[in-house]
């Protein structure tokens, strides 16, 4: 017998490669990694990459159908909804074809279509006696986690995204008395989300009647063994839990957690004093924090004193790097960065996260006032309303509202660009931050840039144009003293994003009379300022380089209507539903008969 063998001539070298050097690059070329927490980013082309390479040729789908980590990221979508049927036939395709790989599961049943109006909650309307029915109901979630439940063991990212209640509290109720008896032992990211941030303004829960009860409640559960012991990511937007078990959970993690994000929730649904503290004191090893529009339940105003009692001390948070707070009142926010203790932050970012409807603007001075010195200013008594009196250890200082500094019979000025006081301020090692809405005067926000001295990039989001003018350095009003107060000495990166429409020309005016004026009293230069502007106020981009300064200024376009903290969406569509149809693949006979139970299944 006479064997022949093709000349590897006529082959492309592509096939000539060994099969584990191939999977491997179908593995790298399926999923795109999130850098921040090492997961792959699911959406609608990551999870069609798969079928595209497995119709090249019977190599390629062979190798592909023989690799499961291409099969492992599993999307499910409103998309997939046909004639008020959920099709489950690619969700149970890759389940099979992903073997006993991790699974990485987002579940978006959000709708472009929304108006916002909800059964159960205030304000609906009925239209016409018809009632809104999203594409992707509770029955269909109902569908899709009783398919994933089985799974449950290799489950390593879990995200549900939806716009009402009613679609997360099915999918939650499914999911609990599993969670709860046997756990999920290869979680390591969990993202609820309830995509409504307006319902959380309200002081009660709705729709009411499905307010509990709450996910991971171990109460009717008699064996608490390690239930999520590698979960590092936490995210719970608009979705609560029963907190003082998650804390138990999370205290016998083998683990805790690296990133922890509380937002959205209604006053009735939010932790106690007590509940969140013993939940920050299981996390010391988070690295990233996000606490807007929650956090602790908390009086408006208590006089002006600590929140804290003697036998609750501020949790040490010492790998606290990156932190995000929303805060709805000045005392709300005040009350979070008292329970925490995490002098090694270098990224803040605050934001005003009030009502966007509210009357009166939220005048944060008291809060940045608290974040430099830790001490509360109280209005001075007299006939001066406009005047603060800070209280710090070394003394009072009065500051004006039009931006000079009054000594006070009782203590000398207090330079609050020096040491002292950065090392008494909230994050003293603070080199990024971002200033998103936030309203105060510009004293107050001079005030406190000028306690920022590790500064070195700063962002200002929706706010004036006028803000910018806290940068400008300004002689200090002190007894035969020259010198000049320069806010964040150090600071080399400054970025503009939404700002209120002005002229681009006074923005030029105004940063380069605050670069050129810090770079004359020998400030740190500042080497690059980006300002982002849609295209209707600036329809060509630019750049600029500041003469005798050296800073470069940059005219970035960007779409209006995007913004980063919207999740991307997942979308499938027809040709992702027909691929997995038998016969879906054209002219493969071979194919069909192979892997056609497998995709009737």
């Amino acid at each position: 017998m006479v064997y022949t063998f093709p000349d590897p001539r006529c082959f492309p070298l592509i096939q000539m490669l060994p099969v584990e050097l191939l999977s491997y690059i179908f593995t790298i070329a399926t999923h795109e990694v999130d850098e921040d927490k090492g997961f792959p980013i699911i959406d609608s082309e990551t999870i069609k990459t798969p079928l595209i390479l497995s119709r090249v040729n019977h190599h390629w789908r062979n190798v592909a159908h023989e690799t499961p980590s291409l099969w492992s990221s599993i999307c499910v979508t409103g998309a997939l909804v046909h004639g008020g049927q959920l099709n489950t036939t690619h969700l149970s395709t890759y389940l099979a074809l992903s073997q006993n790989h991790p699974l990485d599961v987002l579940i978006d049943a959000r709708d472009e279509q929304w108006d916002f109006q909800e059964p159960g909650v205030e304000d609906f309307v009925e239209h016409e006696g018809l009632i809104y029915e999203p594409p992707f109901t509770p029955t269909h979630m109902c569908t899709a986690i009783s398919l994933l439940l089985p799974h449950m063991f290799r489950w390593r990212s879990l995200s549900i995204l939806t716009d009402s209640w009613a679609q997360m509290y099915v999918g939650l109720r499914e999911i609990q008395p599993f969670i709860t008896a046997y756990g999920a032992p290869c979680l390591e990211a969990l993202t609820l989300m309830r995509c409504n941030d307006f319902i959380s303004y309200s002081h009660t829960f709705a729709p009411s009647d499905m307010r509990l009860p709450a996910f991971l409640n171990l109460s009717n559960t008699t064996t608490h063994h390690n239930l999520l012991p590698r979960l590092r990511h936490l995210t719970l937007r608009g979705v609560h839990v029963d907190w003082s078990s998650l804390s138990y959970i999370l205290s016998k993690a083998d683990h805790g957690l690296s990133s922890l994000d509380l937002s959205s929730h209604c006053l009735d649904v939010r932790p106690t004093l007590r509940e969140f503290h013993q939940l920050l004191s299981h996390c010391p090893d988070l690295t990233g924090l996000v606490v807007k529009g929650s956090g602790p339940l908390v009086p408006d105003d208590n006089g002006g004193t600590s929140i804290l009692s003697k036998d609750i001390q501020p949790v040490n948070l010492p790998r606290l790097r990156d932190m995000v707070l929303g805060y709805r009142s000045t005392f709300e926010g005040q009350a979070i960065l008292e329970i925490i203790d995490a002098p090694h932050v270098e990224s803040l970012t605050l934001d005003d996260d009030s009502h966007p409807s509210a009357v009166e603007d939220l005048n944060a001075g008291s809060l940045l006032t608290y974040i430099m010195t830790r001490n509360t200013p109280e209005p001075m008594r007299g006939d001066h309303d406009s005047v603060f009196i800070y209280t710090t250890p070394d003394g009072e200082i009065a500051v004006d509202k039009d931006d000079f500094v009054i000594p006070t019979p009782k203590s000398p000025i207090v330079d609050l660009s020096n040491n002292s006081v950065s090392s008494r301020a909230v994050f003293p090692q603070l080199r990024d931050l971002t200033l998103r809405g936030v309203k105060a005067h510009e004293a107050d926000i001079h005030h406190f840039l000028n306690a920022l001295q590790h500064l070195r990039r700063l962002e200002f989001k929706n706010m004036p144009v006028q803000s910018l003018r806290a940068l400008h350095p300004q002689r200090a009003l002190i007894e035969d003293s020259g010198a000049m107060l320069c806010p964040c000495p150090q600071l080399q990166y400054l970025c503009i994003r939404k700002a209120e429409h002005a002229p681009i020309e006074d923005f030029f005016f105004l940063v380069g009379a605050v670069a050129r004026e810090r770079f004359n009293i020998g400030g740190s230069a500042l080497q690059s300022i980006d300002i982002y502007v849609d295209q209707t106020w600036c329809p060509v981009e630019n750049v600029i380089q500041l003469a005798n300064v050296g800073t470069t200024v940059k005219i970035i376009r960007e779409d209006s209507l995007f913004d980063e903290d919207d999740f991307m969406d997942c979308d499938t569509d027809s040709d992702l539903d027909s691929a997995f149809e038998v016969d879906g693949m054209p002219n493969d006979s071979i194919f069909d008969v192979r892997y056609g139970g497998i995709l009737s299944y």
